[in-house]
Formats: structure tokens, sequence, C-alpha cells
């Protein structure tokens, strides 16, 4: 019966090695954060509470992983942002097949590309978390590169909607959803890293017009 602590330790030994070869200087549990001038990023390996893994359909210590960008213009005096401080984040999609989802006392079983399911025995461990750390490296690195740039976040801003997880495929959360408080709220305070006055861009945004 494999539990959280050796998720721990192989999420140490297989991930943590590229990720401080990355840049990633602080570590707490199955968290880093890197700092930037403008942003600080954060990744997390999670696993689930027995009542949210019994509504995943996955065990306890099956693992979801979020990567995301938090700018620093937004509060100076938050040094180490968590999940939910993010400005941008993304969920990222395994490539592993896994159709072991289930509910209890159900003969019925799915897949799902945001959860990387651990077997009970912890057979497919190591498996699983070099899937993850592979997955990092292809499309979550490559995603907190693009968006710690402010130009390239600020485009996205204008430009995109967020979009769910698929396999192999991040999913990616915009700051709120196109016109709303909180994302004229992002859209400024990045804005004014790019432009002078941004609020021209926000009010024809094409983002707008979808």
């Amino acid at each position: 019966m494999v539990d959280g602590r050796a998720v721990d330790t192989a999420v140490r030994e297989i991930v943590r090695p590229f990720l401080k070869n990355a840049g990633f200087t602080k570590f707490t549990g199955r968290k880093a954060w890197r700092f930037q001038p403008a942003t600080v990023e954060l990744i997390t390996f999670r696993s689930f509470t027995s009542y949210i893994a019994a509504g995943v359909g996955c065990t306890t210590f099956s693992f979801a992983v979020t990567a995301g960008v938090w700018y620093r213009c937004l509060d100076m005096d938050l040094v180490k942002p968590e999940d939910y401080d993010l400005t941008f984040s993304f969920q990222l999609g395994k490539t592993l097949r896994q159709p072991w989802f289930s509910y209890e006392g159900s003969a019925k079983r799915w897949d799902r590309p945001d959860v990387w399911y651990l077997l009970p025995d912890g057979s497919n461990l190591v498996e699983s978390v070099r899937d993850a750390a592979a997955v990092l490296v292809a499309a979550g690195l490559p995603l907190l590169d693009r968006f710690a740039v402010p130009e390239l976040a600020y485009r996205a801003l204008l430009t995109q909607t967020s979009r769910n997880p698929d396999f192999g495929v991040p999913g990616i959360s915009m700051p709120g959803g196109p016109g709303s408080p909180r994302w004229r709220d992002m859209g400024l305070a990045i804005g004014h890293l790019v432009v002078d006055d941004p609020r021209s861009d926000l009010r024809t945004a094409p983002v707008l017009a979808g």
C-alpha cells in the first residue's frame, strides 16, 4: 500500500533536481517557487482528501499538477504566493492512459487527463511521477516562461480565453472571464507594465468579440 510519504519521496527525487536546474530555489513539501523580477512562479503537486478523492473517483494519493504565475505588481507584500493567488494558472495534462477512475460500488470506469491515478499498491508511482515530470518539461515550464514576460502575458489576456486540460495538453486559467471586473483589474495592472495607458486596449480587446 502506497501512501503520501512515498509520493513525497518520488516527487523530491525525480522532479526537484530538474526544477533546481530551471531556477526554482524555494521548496516546501510538493511545492516549488521561482522568483523573477516581475513575477513569482509556482509548481504544486496536489493530492486529495478522502472526500475529494471519492468525488474524483481516485485514490487519495493520486495527484494533479498545477503551475502558475503571480504578478508582483498586484501585491508587493506577497512574497510566496499559493495556488489561489496565481494570476495565470496551468493544469497539466498527463500523457498516460489510466482508465481506473470509479465511484465506490460502481462497475463503471473512466479516465481523466488532469489527475495521475496511483494504484493502491503503488506499482505505477514512479511511472506516474516521471510522466508528470516530462509534462512539466514539455508544457509546464514553457508556459511559465511565456506568461512571466509581461508583454506576452498582456497579449494573452487580450486575446485568449481559458481552456480545459486534455491528455498531453495543459489547461489554462485566465484571470476572470473576458470583460469581468477581475479580468479588467489584471489587465490594468499588467498592462501598465507594458503600455502607458491600457484602457483603450481593454475596451477593444479581441477576446471581447468572441
